[in-house]
C-alpha cells in the first residue's frame, strides 16, 4: 500500500474527506452557523445586561455586587469573533488551493493565515476559561458563575459555529457542473 502523493496546491498535507450532506448543505450549514453565532453573542450580552443591573441578595454579607462584567470579559469573545470574520472573508476557496497556485509563497501565506486564525480562536476559548476560573471560581462568588459561564459558552459557540461554517463551505457546490468531453 502506498501513501497518496502530496498535492502542492492544497493547504493541508493530508487530504480532507469530501463531505456530501445534501444539495442544500451549504445553505443549511451557513444558516446554522449564523444562528449559533447569534445565540453565542446573545449569551454574553444577556450576562452583561444582568451584570449591569445586578443587586446583591438580601442575605449577602456585602452591600454592593462584588463582580461585574468588564472589558476583560469581552476580549476572548472579540478574538474568536475576529477569527470567524476572517474565515468568512477568505472563505473556503482561498484555503482549498483553487486560487493559490503551486507550493510557492502564496500557499505558505495561506497556511500561516489559517494557523494564526485557529490559534486565535483557541486562544479566545482558553482566555474565556481563564477569566472564568480566575475571576469567578477562585474568589468563590456564589451566584455570579453565570457571567463566566456565558463567556465560555459564547466562545465555544463561536468556535463550533466556525467549524460548522468550514464544513458546510467545504461540501460540494450545488452550482458545480460536471462537464466531460
Amino acid at each position: 500500500m502506498s501513501l497518496p502523493r502530496y498535492d502542492p496546491r492544497r493547504v493541508f498535507r493530508f487530504s480532507l474527506p469530501h463531505i456530501e450532506i445534501g444539495p442544500r448543505a451549504r445553505e443549511v450549514g451557513t444558516y446554522t452557523a449564523g444562528a449559533l453565532f447569534t445565540i453565542a453573542w446573545f449569551l454574553m450580552i444577556d450576562a452583561a445586561t444582568i451584570s449591569k443591573h445586578a443587586t446583591p441578595p438580601p442575605d449577602s454579607p456585602y452591600d454592593t455586587v462584588p463582580v461585574h462584567i468588564t472589558f476583560v470579559d469581552w476580549i476572548p469573545g472579540l478574538c474568536s469573533t475576529r477569527e470567524l470574520s476572517k474565515q468568512v472573508s477568505h472563505l473556503h476557496s482561498v484555503f482549498s488551493g483553487d486560487s493559490w497556485g503551486s507550493d510557492g509563497p502564496a500557499a505558505w501565506r495561506a497556511r500561516v493565515v489559517l494557523f494564526l486564525g485557529v490559534a486565535l480562536m483557541a486562544g479566545g476559548l482558553a482566555g474565556s476559561l481563564t477569566v472564568l476560573i480566575l475571576k469567578y471560581i477562585i474568589p468563590d462568588y456564589v451566584g455570579y458563575f453565570y457571567y463566566g459561564g456565558a463567556n465560555v459558552g459564547m466562545n465555544a459557540g463561536i468556535m463550533i459555529s466556525a467549524m460548522i461554517l468550514w464544513v458546510s463551505q467545504s461540501g460540494g457546490d450545488e452550482y458545480e457542473y460536471q462537464l466531460t468531453v
